[in-house]
This record gives structure tokens, C-alpha cells and sequence, in this order.
């Protein structure tokens, strides 16, 4: 039979050009990446191999038997392995890792492979899927067919994995399966019509081509403007070496002055200036180990076996002591700068990215040095026991109360809806501030039993008092990074509302964009069974560091709160305020309320009053208040 090999030569040129772009372009290493780099070598070696065997059939009698029998497998093993890197990179991108459903996924997916290639390598023995003749001609045998059926079996694994995932993945996603699952439809027809036409490794390039540009898109994880990694990056680095039980360094970097250089300056010079420094970190740090995690911090990973480490920190302290003349405005740049070893700085991701935050912000950073992080963390660690013992008490005795923010409508002219906030006073430490013990609950383990008191007081609250009858709508409630990582939360919050017999509407509940990043899978399956139910969910502190429009879409939020940074930010800057617009008018024109923190003055109210936001909180209208005091205001 003579073989058209063109289509196998259009589809290598398309492998070769993915090939290209997965190891020269810089990308994040995420399970979603490492297993499309799998999929991409192993279609290059299916094609290649594919070439190599259609010559070595075609003129089998200058090849020896044996050696045909070697390249033939290599082929049918690639070509058959194929479906099943391709379904593992959509788990991947679709499943976290620490997911039960995951591990049963890999071991549900590896098990037709396994006997597809147990059957191709005994084939020399069994002759059951191919042989050659005496005369060293090639033969198909009845096995072939049974291949054909394994790869059926992942097609509808494919399609079924996309029925199942439908409200949980991207739209560019439900795309690459579609795409994946028409093109091996076609290829099929078309080989089975036409037979000579070796045209099913054109589909599959086509296939992982769409993959390529949908399943892991790079520009979630840089930041624009000093093109270098951002702080989802961070956190999915650092998760992968906590994981993976290394040990490393990190160099937290804050840059002071910002403002100010960036009012000197102007906009676009100070972005190249951010830029240019970039450029300089990456040269001696490498450019997979820089990452900007807020507007004006830079988190730096060292490796452990890294033995330039000394004279890196040496030529990063020469790096910032150094004047910088720009078109005539002399500066030199100061930063605070803090070195943490882990994992005895921190056991995982979340918790390392607030020690650097804290550190940095503490008074106790000076610039031009670096201070030592593990030392931070040695008080930090007394200062939590402390707390941590405080909460253990402050539960027992009843000592946490819920104060509540009201939220003014636009549309109504009135208070709408409310935000439940924990609060904390102990008669020795006076007031602690729910940012300095939220974090140490979660580390302790009692944040769940403090997230179920506020739930039961807000909805015990709302059905004593009838809160609908008083005009609000709902009571927004927050959850923290640790309850969304739980599977079954929904059940616990359902069982909570109907103990007290409150209708599921009356809450919405408010996660940070840390959460969602966190714990993705896990947090869409419970907005799933809770939103079925009526209730809705919000975005808070859009706009604080770096909220990654692409990936907030993916989530059904009722509600996204912008950050009273964005907002504070609008009254001084006019691109902050076009920026602030901008971002009303995108998330109204999808149906997205939106509520402004942080409102103080009228003139802030006025304002975002012209550009249409749908709510305002903040103290122009009302600080936390405890519960009789908003009742009144209420009634007011």
C-alpha cells in the first residue's frame, strides 16, 4: 500500500512549532503545564516515529525483522498514550491535586493504557496486534481492533469528563473538547473511507494546538508591566516546593516611595523604570524566580543549593544603594528587604506570602538592610500561641460578638444589605483586630468553630428580627481561605438555615480572591450546591494586589467588592479613576452588582454615584456597629 505521508509532515511542523513555544517561552511550571509537555514530546515521537515506520514497512526489505518489530511499538506506544496524556492535561487543569477525585482519575485513565501497552510490547510473541511475514512484511492483526475500542473508551471519558465539568470550567476549555472530540470523529471516517491517508496525527496536532492555547493561558500568571511572575505564581511556585518537601529560600522585597517616584516620574517612565529593575533581578536571580506579589512588593525564590546565595544578596543590596539618574530626576531607590528559610518560616504557600506581607509592613523593617525573617518568625510564633490560647478562651466564655457594616443602595436611597464583621476585645490585650487573629485560627484549626458562630449568629439574628420586613435583602457573610478548602461546607451552612428555619436567600457569602486561587475545585463545588439553593456569592477586595479578571469570570459571583484602595486611589489619580470606571462599566454589562469599600466622603459617594456602582460602604454611612445599634440605624 502506498502511504500519503503528507498530512504526517503538516502535523510534525505543527508539533515542532508547539515544541518551540512550551521550552523557550517562559511559563509557570504547574501540573497543567508539565503534563501538556508530556502530551507535546509524546505527539512529536508518535509522528516521528509514525514517518520512520511507513518507510522501514514500505522498504521492510532492507530492515531487519527485529528492528522493525522495535520501531513499530515505539510508534504504537506513542500514538496509543496519546488520548491519555491529553485527558490527564484537562484533569489537570480541571481538578486539584489534593482532591480525592483526582488520584481515582489517574488510576481510572491509566488502566486501559496499561493494557493497551501490555498487548503492543508482547506483540513480537502474540503476533496479536501486528507481525511480520517470513519475508519481513508487515500484517495488522485482530488486536488492532481492540486498540481501536481503548481509544473509544478515553474519547468518551473526554466528552463525559466535559459533561461533568461543564459549569466549572472555562468556556476556552469546553472548547478544546469539543475540538478534540469532533476531529477524532473525522479522523476516524476519513481513514476508515480512506484508508492510504495518514491523516489522524493532523487532527491530534490540531488537538493539542487548541490545548495549547486554552488549557494554561500564561498571562494569568506575569505581571504586564515588569513582565516577571505574579503572585498566583507565587503561591502555585511555592505550593509545589512545600509539597514537594525542598527546602528554600525567600528574599522578600518591598519598594518604598512608590507613590511619590511614580508622581515624579509619570506614569510610563516609572513603568519602565519597574521594568528595567525587573530585567536586573532576573539577571541575577534567573527569570523563573522573581515574582511581583503587590504593587510595590517582589517576593524572590532562592534555591536551597543555590551557593552564589551570598553574593547574590551582596549584589542586590549594590543594586538598590545605587543612584539612578532619569532624564534629570536623581533618585536612589529605597527598599526593605527580608530573608525567610523554609519550611521553618512557614509550612505552606498561603501562610509564607503573609509572613513576608507582615515583615515587611512591620516598623521593625528598616531600609537598605535585610533582616532576618526566621527571627520575625520565632516572635511571630510567640505572639500566636498567645492569640491562639486567647481564641481557645474567647470561645469557651462566649467573648467573640458580630457587629455589622450596612451597605447603602443607590437605586434604593436606602440600606439594602449589611456585612457581618467577627470582633474580638479581651480585658487585658484590649481590641485585636481581625487580621492578626483570623490567620492564627486558621493555622490553629479553630477558625471553623468561629466561622460556625458567626453563621449561627447572623442567621439567628436575621430570623429573630425579621431583617426583610426592615428592607435588607441579605446579610453578607465572609468565609475564610481554610473554610473553602472544606468539601463539605455546604452541607454544614444548609444544616446551620434550616435549624432556624431561614429561607437560603438572606446570605451571601464573601471569599477572597486567595481562596478562590487556593481552593478552586473545592470552592466551585460548594457555590454549585449552594447556589442551587438560592444563595449567592461575592468577590471581596477586588482590586487589592492583583485580581485576575480571566480567572474571577470563571466563578458565578453575585457580587464583587471593590477594594477601598481602587476607590481611595480614583480621588487623587485621573487614569486610577478611568481605571475604576472602566471596571464598573466591564462587571455591570455582565450582570455583576458591584459594591465600593472604603467610602469616607461625599465627594467619594458623588462620584462613584456618577459612574453607576450599585452600593456603598464605608464610614460616610456607618462604621461596624453591634447588633442593637444596627437595628436602630434601621429604624432611623
Amino acid at each position: 500500500m502506498k502511504f500519503i505521508y503528507h498530512y504526517d509532515i503538516a502535523a510534525l511542523l505543527v508539533s515542532i512549532v508547539i515544541l518551540f513555544n512550551i521550552f523557550l517561552k517562559q511559563r509557570i511550571k504547574t501540573r497543567v503545564s508539565k503534563s501538556f509537555k508530556i502530551l507535546a514530546v509524546d505527539l512529536f515521537l508518535s509522528i516521528t516515529f509514525d514517518l520512520i515506520t511507513i518507510f522501514s514497512i514500505t522498504y521492510y526489505t532492507n530492515f531487519p525483522i527485529w528492528l522493525n518489530y522495535i520501531l513499530n511499538i515505539i510508534s504504537l506506544i506513542t500514538y496509543n498514550l496519546l488520548p491519555v496524556f491529553y485527558i490527564s492535561s484537562i484533569v489537570c487543569a480541571t481538578t486539584e491535586e489534593d482532591n480525592p477525585i483526582y488520584k481515582k482519575s489517574k488510576i481510572l485513565i491509566s488502566i486501559p493504557a496499561f493494557i493497551a501497552v501490555l498487548m503492543i510490547i508482547t506483540t513480537p510473541l502474540t503476533k496479536g496486534v501486528i507481525y511480520f511475514d517470513a519475508d519481513g512484511k508487515y500484517h495488522a492483526n485482530w488486536m488492532i481492533d481492540i486498540l481501536a475500542v481503548i481509544g473509544f473508551i478515553y474519547l468518551v471519558m473526554v466528552v463525559v469528563l466535559g459533561i461533568r465539568k461543564r459549569k466549572s470550567i472555562r468556556t476556552e476549555q469546553t472548547v478544546t473538547i469539543l475540538v478534540y472530540t469532533l476531529s477524532t470523529i473525522i479522523a476516524l471516517i476519513i481513514v476508515n473511507i480512506w484508508t492510504n491517508a495518514l491523516i489522524t496525527h493532523l487532527f491530534a496536532s490540531i488537538s493539542v494546538l487548541v490545548t495549547y492555547l486554552s488549557l494554561d493561558n500564561p498571562s494569568e500568571y506575569k505581571d504586564p508591566i515588569m513582565d516577571i511572575y505574579n503572585k498566583k505564581a507565587f503561591l502555585i511556585t511555592t505550593a509545589a516546593k512545600f509539597t514537594g518537601g525542598k527546602n528554600f529560600t525567600i528574599l522578600g522585597v518591598q519598594l518604598e516611595g512608590i507613590t511619590y517616584l511614580n508622581e515624579t516620574l509619570g506614569y510610563n517612565n516609572f513603568n519602565t523604570q519597574l521594568y528595567l529593575l525587573a530585567k536586573r533581578l532576573t539577571g541575577i536571580f534567573g527569570r523563573n524566580n522573581v515574582f511581583r506579589v503587590s504593587g510595590s512588593k517582589l517576593s524572590i525564590l532562592i534555591d536551597e543549593e543555590d551557593k552564589d546565595i551570598d553574593d547574590k544578596l551582596l549584589e542586590i543590596q549594590l543594586l538598590f544603594s545605587s543612584t539612578v539618574i532619569f532624564r534629570g530626576v536623581e533618585f536612589t531607590p529605597k527598599v526593605k528587604m527580608a530573608l525567610f528559610h523554609c519550611p521553618y518560616a512557614a509550612d505552606n504557600a498561603v501562610r509564607l506570602n503573609d509572613l513576608i506581607f507582615d515583615t515587611l509592613n512591620s516598623p521593625d523593617s528598616v531600609a537598605g538592610t535585610i533582616i532576618d525573617g526566621d527571627k520575625k518568625v520565632t516572635e511571630k510564633a510567640h505572639r500566636e500561641h498567645e492569640l491562639s490560647e486567647l481564641l481557645k478562651q474567647a470561645l469557651s466564655q462566649n467573648q467573640f460578638e458580630v457587629y455589622y457594616q450596612p451597605i447603602y443602595s443607590i437605586k434604593n436611597k436606602r440600606y439594602t444589605t449589611a456585612e457581618a464583621l467577627v470582633r474580638l476585645t479581651n480585658t487585658s490585650l484590649g481590641f485585636i483586630s481581625p487580621d492578626e487573629f483570623i490567620p492564627v485560627a486558621e493555622k490553629s484549626g479553630l477558625i471553623h468553630m468561629i466561622g460556625e458562630f458567626v453563621f449561627r449568629t447572623v442567621c439567628k439574628f436575621i430570623i429573630n428580627n425579621k431583617l426583610w420586613e426592615k428592607g435588607i435583602e441579605y446579610i453578607h457573610v465572609n468565609l475564610s481561605v481554610i473554610q473553602c478548602m472544606q468539601e463539605k461546607l455546604y452541607e454544614q451552612l444548609l444544616g446551620i438555615m434550616d435549624f432556624y428555619g431561614l429561607e437560603y436567600k438572606y446570605i451571601e457569602l464573601e471569599v477572597t480572591e486567595t481562596a478562590a486561587v487556593v481552593s478552586s475545585d473545592t470552592l466551585m463545588i460548594n457555590m454549585k450546591q449552594l447556589m442551587e439553593k438560592n444563595m449567592s456569592f461575592a468577590l471581596d477586595d477586588y482590586g487589592m494586589g492583583y485580581s485576575n479578571t480571566t480567572s474571577i469570570l470563571k466563578y458565578p459571583f453575585h457580587t464583587i467588592k471593590l477594594d477601598k484602595s481602587i476607590v481611595w486611589a480614583a480621588m487623587k489619580d485621573e487614569k486610577a479613576r478611568k481605571f475604576l470606571q472602566h471596571t464598573i462599566s466591564m462587571f455591570r454589562d455582565i450582570g455583576i452588582k458591584l459594591v465600593a469599600e472604603g467610602v469616607e466622603t461625599k465627594e467619594m459617594a458623588d462620584m462613584l454615584v456618577k459612574m453607576k456602582c450599585d452600593y456603598l460602604q464605608g464610614y460616610l454611612y456607618s462604621k461596624p456597629v453591634k447588633a442593637d445599634d444596627f437595628l436602630k440605624l434601621l429604624d432611623n
